[in-house]
């Protein structure tokens, strides 16, 4: 019993674990007037009192993704629909007028002037008209842009849910909602809006990510010339299989159809495109999926590693889910949670970790020393492709397959693992969802970590075995008092 009850012990402490820097609130329209530092995405998500609240409905959809991937190879990624989400009636679009040709918007105005016209996306104008930078974008005739526009019934939904209820259920959040955050927050919210080039409703449906206008600095790269080349954030596109239902992140749909600019394309969305935190801060706030790798994370010194680690080109986070953890077995997962196993555990954990390249199931963002002797940007196409990634694990490769037919998609990692859930963006990155915990190979093996207990519960030996050899002759105090008291 007493490995059983170890782990659900630590399980849940991950749970409670402490988030730096959350000791200020605020709302998407609530809070300070500058960020306490140059990253005011991240900034603002760890000062949001209920930061899980929002990302509630998005751990239902991934749960519900995992829950299907078992049952179909290809609809593995199948997003489950509610049962009451129909088309919301009060989703207006941003212009309620037929342009020529019958098609809605009108091709006469630019997207600034079709906004600043429209009487159902008051508040998302009101946010562009106090940012010139994004007026001009919206107002310039000489490139195309997608804005995907968040309705004013929209930011309803970011208030129910922040503050835990009904609107009007607790007068003491009425201060915060008319509180603006950090302009610097505000004009990342706003460039997330905004896809350069066409994205009409059918291309949506056959892409998987959708480049933005917010290029966070953890994504860019460096040539030997010391230029810095600026990648986009991008935004998770899915459409459920033959009822093409689209979702972008998880949470947001495109309500209604195309709408016609003189400059591009207008979608009316339900909920709006909030840019993603960090890798660790996603593992953080999505306790019902990760909560045991959230704790390896913290034990091992990992996670503040991680957030604290200058980066070129992003980085790629393997994360297996607890089920994945479960899988192990209680043998296994009680030495890795035990003081005896830290170092273990410190190793099994890098090795689902790369920096300075992103993997997202279309695209391949690639930084490194700034020698320039690697193609920065690799668009990952149809058919079949293959990447070696160099793991924080003194560099030992992750082998992945991507293999795409008739828009259907499947990633295997070192043979055998599945993606279960693809494209997490994150703020320095993108989170990849696992179906299983990546074993490294042997330290003098010249493949991948694969062996013949994928299928079955590896033993404690062949674990250790394993792990052995990567072991690091000091290791970090963090966590070292807290696991004691287990």
């Amino acid at each position: 019993m007493r490995p059983t009850v170890l782990l659900l012990a630590a399980t849940a402490a991950a749970l409670v674990t402490p988030n730096k820097g959350r000791g200020q609130q605020i709302s998407l329209f609530g809070g300070q007037e500058k960020p306490s530092e140059q990253n005011a995405v991240q900034t603002w998500w760890d000062a949001l009192p209920n930061a899980g609240s929002l990302l509630s409905s998005v751990e239902e959809r991934i749960t519900k993704s995992i829950r299907h991937s078992k049952l179909d190879n290809f609809l593995a990624l199948v997003d489950a629909e509610d049962e009451d989400e129909e088309d919301d009636p009060h989703a207006h679009p941003p212009h309620g007028g037929h342009g020529k040709h019958g098609h809605p918007g009108d091709p006469d105005k630019t997207i600034y002037e079709l906004i600043k016209d429209s009487k159902h996306a008051t508040k998302f104008a009101k946010l562009i008209e106090e940012h010139d930078e994004i007026k001009q974008l919206l107002d310039n005739t000489e490139h195309n842009y997608t804005l995907f526009v968040p309705t004013d019934r929209a930011f309803d939904h970011i208030h129910r849910g922040h503050h835990g209820g009904k609107d009007g259920d607790n007068d003491d959040d009425d201060d915060h909602k008319h509180k603006k955050p950090s302009k610097e927050f505000l004009l990342s919210f706003l460039k997330y809006h905004i896809a350069p080039g066409l994205y009409p409703v059918h291309r949506i449906r056959a892409v998987r990510t959708i480049p933005t206008t917010l290029t966070p600095s953890a994504l860019d790269t460096s040539t030997s010339t010391s230029t810095r080349h600026h990648h986009p954030q991008r935004i998770r596109a899915f459409t459920t299989p033959f009822v093409h239902r689209t979702r972008l992140n998880f949470r947001t749909r495109p309500v209604g159809p195309d709408f016609v600019a003189k400059n591009g394309l207008l979608h009316a969305i339900d909920f709006p495109l909030i840019p993603p935190p960090s890798q660790t801060s996603i593992i953080r706030l999505l306790p019902g999926q990760f909560s045991t790798l959230a704790l390896a994370l913290e034990t091992t010194g990992l996670g503040e590693e991680l957030d604290g680690l200058k980066r070129s080109g992003g980085g790629t986070l393997f994360a297996p889910t607890n089920h994945a953890w479960t899988a192990l077995g209680p043998r296994a997962n009680a030495f890795l949670f035990s003081e005896k196993g830290r170092k273990y555990l410190r190793a099994l954990v890098k090795y689902h970790v790369v920096v300075n390249e992103t993997l997202y199931s279309d695209a391949y963002y690639r930084g490194g020393d700034g020698s320039g002797d690697k193609e920065e940007v690799v668009r990952v196409g149809g058919g079949y492709w293959h990447v070696d990634l160099p793991s924080l694990l003194e560099g030992k490769p992750i082998s992945v397959d991507v293999k795409t037919w008739k828009g259907f998609v499947s990633i295997v990692v070192n043979g055998f693992v599945r993606f279960v859930v693809r494209d997490g963006v994150a703020d320095d990155g993108v989170v990849q969802v696992v179906g299983r915990v990546l074993i490294p190979p042997h330290k003098h093996h010249g493949g991948h970590g694969v062996s013949g207990a994928e299928e079955g519960e590896m033993s404690l030996e062949e674990l250790k075995a394993r792990l052995e050899p990567y072991l690091e002759e000091s290791e970090p105090s963090v966590g070292r008092e807290f696991m004691g008291d287990l």
